[in-house]
């Protein structure tokens, strides 16, 4: 037999191309290649794999390919052959118990039918390096750029690549090893006759889609944590027209039924199990502790929770007494930093089995803000995965081990020169914008992540790094820190009822707005006017309100375009708000002055109105009269002390007999009028705190007469 061979590396698999002459006696003859096997197209993309096409003129019926070992099974997965006259594919067989070559490779037999000669196409994907990509940017005053990108290949194929159409592309497609080449044995079961009749059942399934799952307990706190705090003394209890609770339940973090620890089988038939007394109680400050535990969880996650406070049996308005332990709990939440979107705190009244304290639950799906449903979700990259594809125009030549950059793309493309200011990013500035092109893809395939150079006057400008650009889509490249912006930002959080809900013996069950106003002043230190464009990606759950509004987005965040004048200034204003339904007690000052400004807005005759304005009055009058008491203690305690001063001298003097009773006349004369002065204040004084004490009845009367449902329509 003579043997002749042309070997061939396609692109990290070797191709082994055999020419056996006929043998003698032989039924089939095997193929003899006229004209070699060319490489005739190469693509390579940036998931690790390049395209090969290569075409041969083969002589007989078998056209034996021998491949490496450990590339057998990319090849087998993606190998096409086919017949360039018939078009019809070509079957191909390979030996799997047969020892593989000296040289590591496999052989491969390509059957082709009918006489010869054949022309042959084959294609294939096969494991090579990425290519990378990177940017030329030249700036004009016309509003044009200049954009040039270059891709930069590596040729570690073993083979020189001559005069072919080379090409370079990227798209979302998956790639992946697979095993094709191994023989697969399936394991089957054995099986046997017998003689069960009695099978035990499947296990049963829960079905989707009929009830919501069970909100989870996230801890349960008695009358004991409401009160304590870390580091602060428990108070002692302050409702004096309610019992103690004879009995306080164990604040405890939500957990599974512990089994009974130390339970033992008792001898002889019947015993039953003994179970272990109940652990002591935790230490004072153990509760407290755990209500820390609970906010760093929820500062954490993010996650949304509903706290229900329950009613004791000795209170006398169940609603109000579970609201207001409710209110408790929130209140010691968001002392320990938790964000007042998180939490919604509801009294449940009288529950069975609950005797006061409250119980912290998971917020239903349906209830949580839509930032705690976007943070529940898995974070991906918000940069898209384009399609693209650039090949040469003309035939080219890359030799193997060397690498060769490619002009993929020379065109003019839409673009200025603006200010990108992120405070936000990683790699940002809180103080001043970046210098940046704006420019549009002019093609129809993506550009992916490369550096990007920029030139403008014939000399270089800065360098940055663009991210995937969508076919058509609008990027900005940030590439110099000139710092000829300067911007200043100041940042203020309010809080306003937008409507109220219910309405319980002075207590307010209302939705807030939670508006944060971000004002950023941008000073312009250029003679020329400038754009800049301010990035802000809005907290999870808030949403864009106010006059400014975006123009455009860039990932996650919001763009806002500016226009600073030369050498001038100007305000940017970011106001964002997010809803929050809260319980305001009308007793204190500060939900006083949250219920005034939102019912100042109501109609003069509204019944809501009048009885808050009235309230509002009453309060006035009786910080007021406060203030009048504390001036008047202040005089009288001055009044006391001059008065013990005269008493003094005058018993002095009275000692003295040489004094002349001039001088001890004075001063007796002065005692009486400071005593006198002393009484008249402490009638005014005990006059004001009767009229102190009947303004509170009225206003705690009043508070307890303001009880009715109401529903305001959203503002």
């Amino acid at each position: 037999m003579r043997l002749s061979h042309l070997r061939a590396r396609l692109g990290g698999a070797t191709l082994l191309l055999a020419l056996l002459a006929p043998l003698a006696g032989c039924a089939s003859t095997t193929s003899y290649v006229k004209s070699d096997a060319t490489l005739g197209r190469v693509v390579v993309y940036r998931n690790g794999v390049a395209y090969f096409e290569r075409t041969a003129v083969v002589e007989g019926d078998t056209l034996r390919l021998r491949v490496p070992a450990d590339k057998v099974d990319d090849f087998l997965k993606s190998l096409t052959v086919t017949d360039a006259t018939t078009g019809e594919p070509a079957p191909v067989s390979y030996p799997t118990d047969l020892p593989r070559a000296h040289d590591g490779l496999i052989d491969m037999d390509i059957r082709l039918g009918g006489k010869g000669p054949h022309k042959l196409r084959l294609s294939y994907v096969t494991e090579a390096p990425s290519w990378k990509p990177s940017y030329r940017v030249t700036l004009s005053p016309t509003g044009k750029v200049k954009l040039e990108a270059w891709a930069i290949v590596d040729n570690t194929s073993g083979e020189d690549w001559r005069a072919v159409k080379l090409g370079v592309g990227s798209s979302s497609a998956l790639s992946f090893r697979f095993d094709l080449h191994g023989i697969r044995v399936v394991e089957r079961e054995t099986l046997r006759s017998n003689d069960l009749f009695a099978h035990a059942p499947p296990s049963g399934g829960a079905v989707h889609g009929e009830q919501p799952p069970a909100r989870r307990v996230l801890a349960e706190l008695s009358e004991r944590a409401l009160r304590t705090e870390v580091g602060v003394e428990e108070e002692k209890p302050r409702t004096a027209s309610r019992a103690a609770p004879k009995k306080e339940a164990t604040a405890s973090i939500a957990r599974p039924a512990d089994h009974l620890a130390g339970a033992g089988v008792g001898r002889g038939h019947g015993a039953v199990a003994a179970a272990q007394p109940a652990p002591p109680p935790p230490p004072k400050d153990a509760e407290a502790e755990r209500v820390v535990s609970l906010a760093s969880t929820l500062r954490a996650t993010k996650g949304s929770v509903v706290i229900e406070g329950f009613a004791d049996e000795a209170d006398g308005d169940k609603m109000a007494a579970s609201l207001e332990r409710a209110n408790r709990a929130r209140d010691q939440l968001l002392r320990q930093g938790v964000s007042p979107a998180q939490i919604v705190a509801v009294g449940r009244g009288e529950a069975a089995g609950k005797k006061g304290g409250v119980r912290v639950v998971e917020a239903p799906r349906a209830e949580r803000p839509a930032a705690d449903a976007s943070a529940q979700q898995a974070s991906e990259p918000a940069s898209p995965i384009g399609t693209s594809h650039f090949e040469s125009g003309a035939p080219m030549t890359v030799e193997r081990g060397s690498s060769a950059m490619i002009s993929i793309l020379a065109s003019e493309a839409d673009g200025e020169i603006v200010y990108l200011y992120d405070a936000e990013g990683a790699r940002g500035d809180a103080r001043f914008p970046f210098r940046s092109v704006r420019l549009r893809n002019p093609t129809g395939s993506a550009l992916d992540t490369g550096p990007v150079t920029v030139f403008g006057e014939g000399r270089f400008v800065g360098e940055g790094m663009a991210d995937p650009i969508p076919a058509g889509a609008v990027a900005f490249v940030p590439f110099a820190l000139d710092r000829q912006v300067v911007v200043d930002k100041k940042v203020d959080e309010s809080d306003r009822i937008q409507r109220i809900l219910t309405v319980q013996r002075g207590v307010f069950h209302t939705e807030l707005r939670h508006s944060k106003k971000s004002v950023l002043s941008l000073t312009n230190r250029l003679a020329e006017k400038v754009v800049v464009y301010v990035k802000h990606a809005p907290p999870r759950g808030y949403s864009i309100v106010g006059d400014a509004k975006p123009s455009e987005r860039l990932g996650e965040a919001q763009l806002f375009r500016v226009e600073v004048p030369a050498s001038g200034k100007t305000d940017l204003v970011i106001e964002e708000a997010t809803p929050v339904f809260r319980t305001t007690d009308l007793r204190s000052p500060e939900g006083l002055e949250l219920i005034r400004v939102h019912v100042s807005g109501l109609a003069a005759e509204d019944p809501l109105r009048r009885r808050v304005d009235e309230l509002v009055k009453l309060h006035t009058e009786m910080a007021n009269v406060e203030q009048r008491i504390a001036s008047q203690r202040e005089q009288l305690a001055e009044m006391r002390a001059r008065l013990d001063e005269l008493h003094a001298q005058v018993v002095t003097l009275r000692a003295v007999r040489t004094t002349g009773p001039q001088l001890l006349s004075h001063l007796e004369k002065k005692l009486q009028e400071v005593s006198e002065r002393v009484s008249k204040a402490t009638v005014e004084l005990v006059s004001l705190q009767e009229r102190l004490m009947v303004a509170k009845v009225r206003f705690q009367d009043g508070v307890a007469e303001l009880s009715q449902d109401r529903k305001d329509p959203p503002a």
